[in-house]
């Protein structure tokens, strides 16, 4: 990112408050000091308008949309004039973003400058109302632009507060359900009342609410994440949501704490691909389920970058048939697959011992 060279950004970004004195400024000669106060207040907020103005200035310069923000812009007032309110209300919403993004674009831009000019403070207090605006590139963090605080504890905690709001994003972004189809994932795992669930790997809730939902107030779920962030998240969407019958677990990677034979479904979507010792994982999975109590493995298939250029890379993906081997050597075995999600499988494994008579089924 380039900026002017004939902008003095230390003093824009130095501008403070002009403290309050009996006596007139040397710039205002022969003045009363009460005018000469409101004068240089004046004087003061100018200043600070023009700074703004620049600050504006430098992010829009680097803009690579101003013509269809222009274009949204004049289509905006086009529908405003002909009363066509359904239409405006949609333009004025992708302006929005425009804004959105210019405005989080430049509170980045200015937190930059003050990590260059050594004002650590100032820097994290526009990083931070960068975050609180709706910044979530956790990636761009890692840029030189903050090479001089980026081993700090504090620099440390925005960028996970990044990277917890770039995968809440897209946990929850709309297209997801086109692959992901919520509602018939959820017919497939026929929920009771009652039923005592964890959904591990829990991230935004995207399947801990509506599991909630299902197995009532007299049921359980157990709502387990390795991310702090994650179920802080989770607990304020619990609060907005009304939902009390969820327990909300924080655990090591390698040990999903799961209470003894007292599960009646185990849950868990995107997951296992990023476990390395899988066997070991799956042993301690089979020690929660109650008898005839399932555990519930939906993962991304296997394709190229060419086939899905997104989700986990073509090394971190597992077959179904690894699944299963992997399942096998701690006695949890296939009892239902499901093929109806384009991008992946989900398959239901139960203890040997807890095995319905006959074959695997598969729908």
């Amino acid at each position: 990112m380039q900026y002017s060279e004939s902008i003095d950004l230390s003093r824009i970004l130095d501008l403070k408050p002009l403290p309050l004195s009996s006596k007139p400024p040397s710039y205002l000669p022969h003045v009363s000091a009460k005018r000469a106060h409101l004068v240089a207040i004046l004087v003061h907020v100018i200043l600070g308008t023009v700074a703004i103005c620049l600050a504006l200035c430098v992010a829009s310069a680097h803009s690579k949309e101003p013509a269809v923000s222009d274009s949204l812009a004049a289509a905006f007032q086009q529908a405003y004039e002909a009363e066509d309110s359904p239409l405006a209300l949609q333009i004025a919403e992708q302006l929005k973003d425009f804004a959105q993004a210019e405005y989080i674009g430049t509170l980045y831009s200015v937190a930059v400058m003050h990590c260059r000019l050594g004002h650590t403070d100032e820097s994290y207090s526009w990083l931070e109302n960068c975050l609180a605006t709706g910044f979530w590139n956790f990636r761009h963090l890692r840029d030189d632009d903050f090479q001089s605080i980026r081993e700090e504890e504090r620099f440390g905690k925005l960028m996970q507060s990044a990277w917890a709001k770039q995968y809440i994003a897209m946990f929850e972004r709309k297209e997801r359900s086109e692959f992901q189809k919520p509602d018939e994932v959820m017919k497939t795992l026929a929920m009771k009342p009652g039923e005592r669930v964890a959904d591990i790997g829990a991230g935004s809730g995207y399947f801990t609410i509506p599991v909630a939902k299902a197995v009532g107030h007299e049921g359980l779920v157990w709502a387990i994440d390795i991310r702090q962030e994650m179920l802080d998240y989770l607990r304020n969407l619990l609060e907005e949501e009304q939902v009390e019958n969820v327990r909300l677990m924080f655990v090591d990677m390698d040990d999903p704490q799961l209470p003894d034979g007292r599960i009646d479904q185990i849950l868990m979507t995107d997951i296992l691909h990023y476990i390395q010792d899988r066997t070991a994982c799956a042993a301690k999975l089979r020690v929660g389920p109650a008898t005839g109590g399932r555990i519930v493995i939906i993962d991304y298939r296997l394709k190229s970058w060419e086939e899905r250029p997104w989700g986990p890379p073509p090394e971190q993906q597992l077959s179904r048939d690894q699944v299963d081997v992997d399942f096998a050597a701690v006695g949890l075995m296939p009892v239902r697959g499901h093929e109806f999600l384009p991008e992946q499988y989900s398959v239901e494994y139960m203890a040997e011992r807890s095995m319905p008579a006959g074959p695997a089924l598969s729908t």
